[in-house]
């Protein structure tokens, strides 16, 4: 435990980084997710086609071949930008389809009769994603959106190996100068982790039962 101590502020910091990094990614993430999830119920037989094809080829290619391509091979290609924001648009990039599957599902998830009644009563198709698709999709998606985004607070530790001092990556570094505290350096990170990871999975539960006991 001397090694988890002694590098309580190192710990701390990468604690940090992993925060910003699943929030900025998130957050970047939710809304080309909710754009994507518009492409899939467009009229526009184009949209539809480029969600798909989109979705089907992010959701497989896994997620350590995003962050490599994005933080080593776009240097490659005149990009010029810090590992942390590399990893954010590889994240981004790869979680935007899992976000677009979630908005989907809510979505699908609407009463189709609530549909043809708007339509029977002469309301446009704007009108009626904005009144009806939208409000009632995202709040059906919540669930799956929390459960979307403890998975991405996970992927971060990918980018650890990359090269961006996040939670996994701060250990890395520390195993290297203390590599007879291995487990104990392993232990604390996993608690960090948990940290993030169970509380919002006790959170998508409780949404996920007010969500079902409001519809």
């Amino acid at each position: 435990m001397n090694a988890v101590i002694e590098n309580f502020d190192v710990f701390i910091a990468a604690f940090g980084k992993t925060i910003l990094l699943a929030m900025i990614s998130g957050m970047i993430s939710i809304v080309f997710g909710l754009i994507l999830a518009s492409f899939s119920i467009s009229p526009s037989k184009f949209l539809r086609v480029v969600n798909a094809v989109y979705v089907g080829l992010m959701r497989n290619i896994p997620a350590a071949a995003h962050l490599f391509f994005t933080i080593f091979v776009l240097p490659l290609l005149g990009v010029k930008l810090s590992f942390f924001a590399l990893a954010c648009i590889g994240i981004t990039v790869y979680f935007s389809a899992y976000f677009s599957d979630a908005f989907r599902s809510g979505i699908n998830a609407i009463g189709r009769g609530q549909l043809e009644a708007a339509q029977a009563l002469g309301l446009k198709k704007s009108k009626i994603l904005r009144q009806i698709v939208f409000p009632q999709g995202i709040r059906n998606s919540v669930p799956p959106l929390i459960n979307t985004m403890i998975a991405l607070i996970k992927v971060t530790a990918i980018a650890g190996v990359f090269g961006v001092t996040e939670l996994f990556g701060g250990m890395l570094q520390l195993i290297n100068t203390n590599d007879s505290a291995v487990i104990a350096l392993m232990v604390f990170t996993a608690l960090l982790y948990s940290l993030l990871t169970i509380p919002a999975g006790y959170i998508a539960g409780i949404v996920e039962r007010k969500v079902v006991f409001t519809t």
